[in-house]
């Protein structure tokens, strides 16, 4: 925790489409989702950790543009293959840009598709029910528009036509169609659209797409919370005279909140520069896996061979970015999406299949078409569990301090990242009266339990007998019945263990 502590943070982004219309989403260098990062520090470390990034900008003053060194100095076709097209001097650079990190310094970012904000806005008044997990019919109507580019669809949603739902109705019917000549990968995806065509017919479509700014914001807000600062400046990087990110912050809650000119502060400078780099491997990563046409849809989709024909540079530089990106200053908001959030955890899991390899030869070692095998399988995995944890609406999720061992949950609850270490429910023969504040799941599938004691809340493993009583409440949860907090009786009797409810 760091209270009393003073902290300045400073904002940038990326792919930020400062007007949202038709013409914005068909031109070459449109990509679907809006990065920010935060980058921050205590005051005290303020001066050594600037005149560190003041060096380096020194050694490559030859890339500055207008007087600046900004992270268009990198292109997105230079990273087409992601860090293994890099040339040697680019690597060196980004190389000695991420030397400028080190553990006093503070991350925060965003990946926020703007297709899902305008598809949150056509379903707003529609919420989870017993019939219907609308969370996750959104996921797979954002999905479906983010990977085909349907360009009927996209005209439909920014240019208001007022025709959006039946369009949508239009292509899940040719793409059901479409994806009957290769059942066997598509059969699940065909489950989906059809669910979302039977939803589809009770949607009435009034919509106005106006860009809400708050969303830069939101996971940032929690982060500070997660860490336990309260005592902050926050530096945005000036936009222009409508200053809607400067007024979205204020509104969120941030105080004090200032806008100010990236010539001047060299905050805002390295968060450009970290988001740009960030947003041009996301960029380059879903342009390599979304289909190039309709007909393209029916087939699988990996990253090519020259991906992975990686040298020893490459290589360590994929590792540095693990360790910034998903271990430097760990938490559990430090990153933050919404339900649709493919891009992200494909990026996470391109870092991290890349680190899991020790040395060049282990990554030569392995067929580079294999490469694309194992790794596809290794995203498709964590795309499932996020599937999962999303339409789980009773995740054990963080509030308070986050270290290496635990964290606080939403209830208080202490949560210990290896569930092992997690204090067990013991019952003994008998039935015991419980005041249960929440059930959920870690993230490794462990069912647990918050309890309300005398001492405050309390978190337990539940007995691996009462996991199918555990995904019992989760289902109900998903479909709109969320039954705590609650007085629960547990029961042991032969060696059999009972939960129920105490109405």
């Amino acid at each position: 925790m760091f209270l009393g502590k003073n902290f300045n943070f400073y904002y940038d982004e990326s792919e930020h489409s400062r007007k949202i219309n038709h013409s914005t989403v068909v031109s070459d260098n449109y990509y679907d989702n809006f990065v920010t990062t935060i980058v921050g520090w205590r005051t005290e470390d303020e001066n050594s950790i600037l005149q560190r990034y003041l060096e380096f900008e020194e050694k490559y003053s030859y890339r500055k543009s207008n007087g600046e060194l900004k992270s268009l100095t990198l292109k997105t076709k230079q990273l087409k293959n992601g860090l293994a097209s890099l040339s040697c001097d680019n690597v060196a650079f980004i190389l000695d840009f991420l030397d400028v990190f080190d553990d006093r310094i503070f991350l925060y970012f965003s990946v926020t598709s703007k297709v899902e904000y305008i598809v949150n806005q056509l379903f707003l008044n529609y919420k989870n029910s017993i019939f219907v997990d609308v969370d996750a019919m959104k996921y797979s109507i954002v999905k479906a528009i983010v990977m085909y580019q349907p360009l009927e669809i996209v005209s439909g949603m920014y240019e208001n036509t007022g025709e959006l739902v039946r369009l949508l109705k239009a292509f899940f019917h040719k793409r059901i169609a479409a994806n009957r000549t290769n059942p066997s990968l598509k059969e699940r995806e065909n489950l989906a659209f059809s669910q979302i065509l039977i939803l589809l017919e009770d949607i009435n479509e009034h919509m106005d797409i106006n860009w809400n700014y708050q969303i830069a914001f939101d996971g940032f807000k929690k982060y500070l919370l997660e860490k336990g600062i309260s005592n902050y400046a926050l530096f945005i990087d000036k936009e222009g005279d409508d200053s809607d990110t400067l007024k979205a912050a204020k509104q969120i809650g941030f105080s004090p909140v200032t806008e100010v000119d990236s010539k001047e502060h060299v905050g805002v400078r390295i968060a450009d520069m970290l988001a740009g780099i960030i947003s041009k491997l996301l960029k380059s990563l879903h342009t390599e896996l979304k289909y190039d046409s309709f007909e393209d849809g029916v087939n699988k989709k990996t990253l090519g061979g020259k991906w992975f024909e990686l040298n020893d540079h490459q290589l360590y530089l994929y590792k540095r970015l693990m360790y910034i990106i998903c271990h430097m200053n760990n938490a559990w908001y430090k990153a933050f999406s919404g339900n649709y959030s493919d891009d992200l955890i494909t990026f996470i899991s391109l870092l991290n299949y890349m680190s899991s390899y020790r040395t060049i030869d282990n990554v030569r070692a392995i067929d580079k078409k294999m490469h694309g095998e194992y790794f596809n399988a290794h995203v498709c995995e964590r795309l499932a569990k996020h599937y999962d944890d999303m339409r789980s609406k009773l995740q054990v999720e963080p509030i308070g301090e986050t270290d290496k061992v635990y964290y606080f949950n939403r209830r208080g609850g202490k949560v210990f990242f290896d569930s092992s270490k997690q204090p067990s429910l013991r019952l003994n023969e008998g039935s015991y009266t419980l005041d249960v504040l929440s059930v959920g799941f870690t993230k490794d599938g462990t069912p647990m339990v918050i309890v309300s004691e005398r001492e405050g809340p309390i978190c337990y493993k539940l007995p691996h007998e009462l996991y199918a009583w555990a995904m019992d409440c989760v289902a109900l949860a998903n479909m709109g019945t969320n039954n705590f907090p609650s007085k629960v009786e547990f029961t042991k009797s032969n060696g059999y263990f009972y939960a129920n409810f105490i109405v």
